[in-house]
């Protein structure tokens, strides 16, 4: 009776596995509950056969996204390894590690840390330091570090998982991957040109990788788009936008070609060279980088999403101050004419396409600074310091303290303070 009832569990587990690779995880795990009471009954509940049934089911439980069941599962099959095989056992380090793993998706990272440091203890003792299983597990270690904030000791693993790739050549997917995530951890404390040497290394492999025909497809974007990104990203906190736009151009080019424009991937990269072409004053650029996004997320997310109606009005925006830096530049120009009544009338013009909304930006700014300038040119200093302050406000609620152009705008101001002081001594 025993031997055919194992004969079943056996037959259910075969069935399991061909469920599972067909991702019918409903059937997957109807067939692993049968073939756990089997084995409990036979065996008793604390059985080695026991413990990889409730892996398996573990697994499934987490692919279809139940992962507080899978972590449960998972917790009862590392008791029973840990009892009955021991914690240098391959099946019990590989328990550590899918836990280590599940517990990540659930944003437990102090837990996972743990699970992928234990794991990585035994293995770094049983296997050479570049076998695939320890570079996993430095990976997934650095990932836990880095959410919790741990961005130094990230950095260490990381580290020690590039050497241990590197004793294999530096041109591989691998090696790419840990030049990225070394980039994004030193990006985040801000050391922005270390970070972009690591980037920049890493799209030297993937175009190499690319030569050899080692890379494609999706693989393009997983290991040279991630790269693009991070770097256009970077230079944008530079300031380097004309650098950015170049590299995200690139980007979007990758895109377009393996995973095409209604990728919601090439969505993001319109949005950030719409960025980026914004804050060159290439105001047309960015209207058509804006209006590609829009496009791609509106069958994306729908026509009523919160992203979608951002968008919306940052499009109307960008339309709006098309028209308002159409203006300021011809009043510039007819200023220079020595026209001032004409300057000042596109001027006003522009001021009141902006009040239709009250929203500020740069180039709503730039406005007030042309009738300070004319202000000054007319000796009223007064009102020159009013149109000076009304740029200077919106200049740093737009663009910040810190950016150049709030930075100019804050020395004109004090220069003009200064002249009003001295006419009036």
């Amino acid at each position: 009776m025993e031997d055919n009832r194992q004969e079943s569990a056996e037959s259910l587990l075969e069935k399991f596995v061909v469920y599972h690779d067909q991702q019918n995880y409903q059937k997957a795990k109807k067939v692993l509950e049968g073939a756990l009471a089997i084995q409990t009954k036979d065996f008793g509940e604390d059985s080695v056969a026991v413990a990889a049934t409730l892996y398996n089911l573990g697994i499934v439980l987490r692919d279809e996204g139940n992962l507080g069941q899978a972590i449960k599962k998972l917790n009862r099959a590392l008791v029973i390894r840990l009892k009955k095989l021991g914690e240098k056992h391959a099946d019990t380090v590989e328990t550590y590690r899918r836990i280590g793993w599940v517990l990540q998706e659930q944003d437990n990272d102090d837990q996972a840390e743990e699970m992928f440091q234990k794991a990585l203890d035994v293995q770094r003792e049983v296997l050479p330091s570049d076998h695939p299983e320890v570079t996993e597990l430095y990976q997934g270690l650095a990932t836990s570090l880095k959410k919790q904030g741990k961005l130094s000791e990230a950095i260490k693993i990381h580290k020690l998982q590039l050497g241990a790739l590197l004793q294999h050549g530096e041109v591989s997917p691998g090696v790419v991957l840990a030049y990225q995530g070394i980039a994004e951890l030193l990006a985040l404390q801000k050391r922005l040109d270390d970070a972009l040497q690591m980037l920049d290394r890493a799209i030297e492999i993937c175009d190499q990788l690319r030569h050899l025909g080692e890379l494609g497809g999706r693989l393009d974007i997983i290991f040279l788009g991630r790269t693009l990104h991070s770097k256009g990203e970077i230079l944008k906190e530079q300031r380097n936008f004309e650098a950015a736009t170049e590299v995200l151009k690139r980007l979007l080019m990758l895109q377009l070609e393996r995973v095409g424009e209604m990728s919601p991937a090439t969505a993001g990269t319109y949005e950030s060279l719409a960025q980026a072409y914004l804050e060159q004053n290439m105001i047309e650029d960015a209207i058509k980088a804006s209006a590609k996004a829009i496009n791609i997320r509106r069958r994306e997310l729908g026509i009523g999403h919160p992203h979608v109606k951002k968008l919306a009005v940052r499009l109307e925006l960008l339309e709006r101050d098309k028209n308002i830096i159409a203006l300021n530049e011809e009043g510039l120009a007819r200023h220079a004419e020595g026209d001032s009544k004409k300057a000042m009338q596109l001027y006003y013009q522009a001021i009141y396409i902006y009040k239709k909304t009250c929203t500020d930006s740069p180039s709503i700014g730039a406005v007030f600074e042309s009738i300070s300038a004319i202000k000054v040119d007319q000796g009223l200093l007064e009102e020159a310091i009013a149109a000076s302050a009304a740029a200077l406000k919106i200049r740093r609620r737009t663009q910040g303290d810190d950016h150049p152009d709030t930075k100019r705008r804050m020395e004109e101001h004090r220069s003009l303070l200064k002249r009003l002081l001295e006419n009036r001594t």
